[in-house]
C-alpha cells in the first residue's frame, strides 16, 4: 500500500510564507522516519505518512520557536494544512 501524502504550508504570524523551515513527523501510530523536509520559497512541504492515523508534525523555522502540530491522516481525504509559527 502506498504512503499518504500530507501537504502543507508554514506561515508566519502575519500570514507570510516561511521558507527554509524544517518539517518532519515527530510521532505517529507507527515508527516514522527521522527525515525532515525543507519548506519551499512559498512555505510549502509534503510529508509521506506510512499509514492512516494521528501524527504530530514538528516545525523548526529559523527565528521562531520550535512548534508541534497534530494532524489526522485519512486515506482518500485531502490533508492540506497551514501551520502558523509564533514569534519568540
Amino acid at each position: 500500500m502506498s504512503a499518504i501524502v500530507v501537504h502543507g504550508r508554514v506561515i508566519g504570524p502575519n500570514g507570510e510564507p516561511i521558507s527554509g523551515a524544517s518539517v518532519m513527523f515527530a510521532r505517529g501510530p507507527v515508527a516514522v522516519p527521522d527525515i525532515a523536509q525543507i519548506t519551499t520559497s512559498q512555505g510549502t512541504f509534503a510529508l509521506a505518512a506510512p499509514i492512516e492515523g494521528n501524527y504530530c508534525i514538528l516545525v523548526n523555522a529559523p527565528g521562531f520557536p520550535v512548534m508541534e502540530h497534530d494532524v489526522e491522516v485519512v486515506r482518500g481525504k485531502a490533508s492540506a494544512i497551514d501551520i502558523a509559527v509564533r514569534e519568540r
